[in-house]
């Protein structure tokens, strides 16, 4: 019995898959934050940021806290990156 089959035997949802950093990862719940892909990356949470691939001009920074819903894709596409600041 494939995964997929048994989430759905039992009622639950497949996982969902995300790739961070181009490598992929299956993630158990709908929605996914900002520090949830740190973690996942394995990069230091204070100095790097997330972004959600998108189509257009520019991917969209994933706060920390910011929630994203993974159920309208086959595939989520993330990445993360140095922290940049502007200050003085």
């Amino acid at each position: 019995m494939t995964e997929v089959q048994a989430a759905t035997d039992t009622g639950r949802h497949p996982p969902y898959k995300i790739i961070v950093d181009r490598k992929p990862h299956d993630w158990p719940e709908p929605f996914i934050t900002g520090a949830q892909i740190k973690r996942i990356a394995g990069v230091d949470q204070t100095m790097y940021d997330a972004w959600q691939d998108v189509s257009g001009p520019e991917d969209l920074v994933i706060a920390d806290d910011t929630k994203v819903d993974l159920r309208p894709s086959r595939v989520e596409r993330f990445f993360t990156g140095k922290k940049t600041t502007t200050e003085g």
